[in-house]
């Protein structure tokens, strides 16, 4: 079975463990199509509070996207994450791959801040070495500690927010 660059399962698209997320920012509701469970329950969790603190994801420009099967950008071999519904691009017209300082230094601290919540399971562009990716945003850790996340993330409010607004993935999470 091949894997994307995290080591999860690269999914097909029209995939049964795929699940279109709504988000619903007190700015606008959007939707992201990611892994069905914990890593996208973890993701669009993080991409509610996004869209409510540091800026809106309007949803009407196609800029936001989560799966596509599709080869790691700038390489020959390996699957990108997106490729397992494992990572996401958002508002990327704003934060163009490869151009680094588009967001704001108050952002650009509130998200670092922000990761200490996901516990490690999350990793940002903002933060890559060698080509800034500003608009994304990567599950970093197995399952077993996604899950366990996830969980935690279910009682909060925006947690809370997300499972209403996606009927019966609190089921897969708890699964």
């Amino acid at each position: 079975m091949a894997t994307s660059q995290n080591g999860w399962p690269v999914l097909l698209t029209g995939s049964a463990q795929l699940h279109t997320f709504v988000i619903p920012a007190t700015t606008g509701v959007f939707k992201i199509r990611l892994r069905g469970g914990s890593a996208g329950f973890i993701l669009a969790h993080f991409l509610l509070w996004f869209a409510e603190v540091i800026e809106p994801v309007a949803g009407k420009t196609l800029d936001d996207w989560g799966h596509a099967v599709r080869s790691i950008r700038g390489q020959t071999t390996g699957y990108s994450n997106h490729a397992s519904g494992t990572a996401f691009d958002v508002n990327s017209l704003k934060h163009p791959l490869g151009v680094r300082g588009t967001f704001r230094r108050w952002q650009y601290a509130k998200m670092r801040a922000r990761l200490v919540l996901y516990r490690g399971c999350i990793r940002l562009g903002i933060d890559y070495q060698n080509r800034p990716d500003e608009m994304h945003g990567e599950i970093n850790k197995p399952l077993a500690t996604c899950e366990r996340v996830a969980r935690m993330l279910m009682s909060t409010p925006r947690g809370k927010r997300l499972l209403a607004a996606n009927p019966g993935q609190k089921a897969v999470i708890l699964s």
